[in-house]
């Protein structure tokens, strides 16, 4: 008995009264005592022997819970509604991290505070901001807004337009359910006016449809940086006041990041901090 305390690190005294339960529990000795010694007798044989079973059937579910819960350690589920959100930045996510998964969820930007209180997605990325309770947000970039005018438009000779100036002009903007169409609306409405959208097209259009004449549209200086090279448009910088689309990286509070998905949220800051001009736009 003091042998087998000091093996359990355990004072002797305790392992006697445990063994003393466990015989209670049993219904029957389980060891024959001789004098100062005990040895176990045939009922103890034939209980060792499953209780052996028992410790290497749990032992292995350990071991599958272990493997299982590592797994998990490796995903990375995100909710997108900012759809220019690059497919660089998971790309090098991926490149740093090639044993992470990506489950990439697109939602719309009214169901950002749903999706994320399900905590069926660690993050959202958005460029409208939900300020519910219990959600956090955090910046991650902002990208400051131009006007985008044919170039022979009267205003493409000034070197910066209010956005009020453009109040009686015809827009290009993208279809009502994108979060781009309302956060542009909302600036514009900021500015005193109603957009007069007259055509509706997608950013691949847009600078096209510019071209031709068929109005003008905000666009993010990154935008119009990709766009430079076609000389019939115009991209004026938009002052008093300046507007910026701001990119936002939201969780709920209180939700549990495995590692993935914490680096995650470091590797972003990293990664902007890197790839971003000090105007805010991204230079790639």
């Amino acid at each position: 008995m003091t042998n087998a305390a000091k093996k359990l690190n355990v004072a002797q005294p305790a392992l006697s009264v445990s063994i003393a339960r466990l015989e209670k529990e049993v219904g029957v000795p389980l060891f024959d005592r001789v004098g100062r010694n005990i040895y176990l007798n045939k009922c103890g044989e034939i209980y060792l022997e499953y209780v052996e079973q028992v410790l290497d059937i749990m032992n292995r579910a350990q071991k599958e819970v272990d493997t299982y819960c590592q797994k998990l350690e490796n995903v990375l589920n995100l909710g997108i509604v900012s759809k220019p959100f690059s497919w660089q930045i998971l790309s090098a996510f991926k490149e740093r991290y090639p044993d992470s998964k990506i489950r990439q969820v697109e939602i719309g930007a009214d169901s950002v505070e749903e999706e994320l209180r399900k905590d069926e997605v660690d993050y959202v990325i958005s460029s409208c901001l939900n300020s519910a309770p219990g959600i956090v947000a955090e910046v991650i970039w902002e990208e400051t807004m131009v006007l985008a005018v044919p170039a022979g438009h009267p205003l493409a000779n000034r070197e910066w337009v209010r956005l009020k100036d453009a109040r009686n002009e015809e827009f290009i903007n993208l279809p009502k359910a994108y979060e781009y169409r309302t956060i542009t609306d909302a600036m514009c409405q900021d500015s005193g006016f109603t957009a007069n959208v007259t055509t509706e097209c997608f950013h691949c259009y847009m600078t096209e449809m510019i071209a031709a004449g068929k109005g003008v549209a905000l666009m993010t200086r990154g935008r119009a940086i990709q766009n430079a090279g076609n000389p019939q448009v115009v991209f004026i910088p938009i002052k008093e006041p300046e507007y910026t689309r701001n990119h936002y990286i939201m969780w709920k509070a209180g939700h549990h990041f495995n590692k993935m998905a914490r680096e995650f949220r470091k590797f972003l800051r990293a990664y902007y901090e890197e790839h971003m001009d000090g105007e805010g736009f991204s230079c790639i």
